[in-house]
């Protein structure tokens, strides 16, 4: 066995490892990022945050602007 393949052999090993890191780390952002998505889901069906927060769609100006 030539060094050359010993070492294209360790850095495949190391690139495979590294990626299923970086897959294992995506999967944890996207579950976390999911279950944000479904929580702001369920706080809008309540009809209780609805009237604790203003509508974004429509704000009201502040009143010292000049009109």
């Amino acid at each position: 066995m030539n060094p050359w393949d010993l070492v294209t052999w360790l850095a495949s090993i190391i690139l495979a490892a590294s990626a299923v890191v970086i897959f294992a780390m995506f999967l944890r952002d996207a579950k976390s990022t999911l279950n944000r998505e479904t929580q702001d889901k369920d706080e809008s069906k309540d009809p209780r945050s609805s009237a604790a927060t203003p509508d974004r769609a429509s704000p009201t100006p502040p009143e010292n602007l000049p009109r």
